[in-house]
């Protein structure tokens, strides 16, 4: 049932309008009823209805300027103007703003019936077409990500806005940099439509990115299909002031390949880290480079940075790196993902995990996807040098201090994690009782021994299947685990993730 609003400050013709009509056999009910412009508009915020009728005479200016206010907080409102002026300028400017019909007093009950009718069946209409258009973006999302097969595809081909066959196909992904809070769908499409010819569709993502599809002619060369979108790139940036990136996925002749043109468009997106914004990137201009690099001569650097509680020079060197105009959007993830383990790790060496719960294992991977799908470079260097900033003010308040026996028992730990190591053969090497040895162990570290072991052999662990390309199986044994499905059990419990998911995250 649709909702109506009646605005009039008088109590006798509110009277009269409600008992006019029948509201519920037009399907409509009057969910609010207001006597000044101010009253309405708040009611309005609070509980928008589909149908405003209103006198043009009414407190805190007239029903012309309640309507204007209205459609400029939700457009789709229907307006109805019940006025005692005949003027046509009065007429004219209700129906410039969007009012559905001007209705002189007194008022004619067939005339307002029919209107309200008509206005009835434009609403049901909007309704039917955007239900479809959700539909069809729906089927559109899944079958792009590869979640439905085509036969869905098929079924929504009439309400499409290009044919499924005898087609090039492309999909770009158009990223808003900064956007402002105004909402710019209607431009956008706008634009859209006066710079492509052919049929496309539109699929706007949460997170404000536009996902474009495009159909193109069979002998289309894609040299023309470029030139297309550094069109719409420098028609955006010209008429909505909006800086932007558009990563365009491979040119493709089938629409049953559209899944692998979009996975194209969505790994270039992560290439605005490196290459700026205001540009068009597809594979052909992609600058390809040497991507091996591991940082760790850099982590190096940063640890005893870190160790010397030396921010400025830390937050220097960190900005150098982010300087580096060759590092790759995966050059980056994987030298901040290295980053938040040294973090971590050194949080845990000198018993500081428990006063910053953030990086506890539970929360160690969401911290990574988090970054993960960042895709600012600016962004990306500042939660990196705000987290080291917070570490090393956690090290300076900390009380720091290990007996020599502990610091014995570590450095052995340290050396030799993938040998048969226990308490009571480290306890026999320095003559002392196995039990006290590890109540002492266990008081200064924070840990037992057996936990402090696990951790040293599960980090070896991950350095090894980040920086390197063996086998987890091989993995497991270099850092002393026989029974590799153990391994895995031990690694997930401690990082949150198993050791083939961290793998996977190399390749973002």
């Amino acid at each position: 049932m649709n909702k109506v609003m009646l605005v009039y400050d008088e109590n006798l013709i509110i009277k009269d309008l409600i008992e006019i009509l029948n509201w519920n056999e037009l399907g409509l009910k009057i969910t609010k009823i207001s006597n000044n412009r101010n009253d309405a508009i708040k009611k309005f915020i609070e509980d928008p209805v589909d149908i405003i009728i209103s006198d043009i005479n009414i407190p805190y200016l007239n029903g012309l300027e309640l309507l204007k206010h209205i459609k400029s907080i939700n457009n789709k409102t229907r307006f109805v103007i019940i006025s005692g002026y005949d003027k046509f300028s009065y007429v004219k400017e209700a129906l410039k703003y969007g009012a559905d019909n001007y209705i002189l007093k007194p008022i004619d009950k067939t005339e307002l019936k029919l209107t309200l009718e008509k206005i009835i069946i434009d609403i049901n209409n909007d309704r039917d077409i955007e239900n479809k258009i959700l539909t069809k973006n729906r089927i559109l999302f899944q079958y792009i990500n590869g979640n439905i097969y085509k036969k869905e595809l098929v079924k929504i081909k009439n309400y499409l806005g290009f044919p499924l066959e005898n087609r090039n196909y492309t999909v770009a992904i158009i990223t808003f940099i900064n956007k402002n809070k105004n909402d710019l769908t209607i431009f956008i499409e706008a634009i859209f439509k006066e710079i492509f010819i052919e049929g496309y569709e539109i699929l706007h993502r949460y997170d404000g990115q536009i996902i474009l599809i495009n159909s193109w002619e069979k002998d289309i060369k894609y040299s023309k299909v470029k030139n297309f979108y550094e069109k719409l790139k420098n028609k955006i940036i010209g008429t909505l002031k909006q800086d932007i990136f558009i990563s365009i996925g491979d040119l493709t002749d089938s629409i049953d390949e559209i899944e692998f043109t979009y996975n194209i468009a969505m790994a270039l997106n992560k290439y605005m880290l490196t290459e700026g914004k205001n540009i068009c990137l597809d594979r052909h201009s992609l600058k390809y480079v040497n991507n091996t690099i591991t940082f760790t001569k850099e982590l190096e650097t940063i640890n005893k940075l870190i160790i010397k509680r030396n921010f400025y020079e830390l937050k220097n060197y960190i900005e150098d790196i982010f300087d580096n105009n060759e590092l790759t959007p995966k050059n980056i993830y994987d030298f901040c993902i290295k980053i938040i383990f040294l973090i971590h790790n050194i949080l845990e060496e000198f018993k500081l995990e428990k006063i910053n719960d953030k990086y506890e294992d539970d929360s160690l991977s969401n911290i990574i996807l988090e970054l993960c799908n960042e895709n600012n470079k600016e962004n990306i260097k500042k939660f990196v040098i705000y987290e080291l900033r917070e570490l090393i003010n956690l090290m300076v308040n900390a009380d720091i201090c290990y007996s020599p026996i502990i610091r014995q028992v570590i450095n052995v730990i340290n050396k030799n994690y993938n040998e048969e190591l226990s308490l009571k053969t480290l306890a026999q090497k320095y003559n002392i009782n196995s039990s006290y040895l590890g109540q002492i162990f266990t008081k200064e570290v924070g840990v037992s021994f057996s936990e402090y072991l696990n951790k040293i052999k599960n980090n070896k662990a991950k350095d090894l299947i980040l920086n390197t390309n063996m086998k987890i199986n091989d993995i497991a044994k270099s850092v002393g685990y026989i029974d590799t499905s153990y391994f895995y059990r031990k690694f997930k419990k401690y990082f949150g993730v198993c050791p083939s998911t961290l793998r996977n995250m190399k390749k973002y």
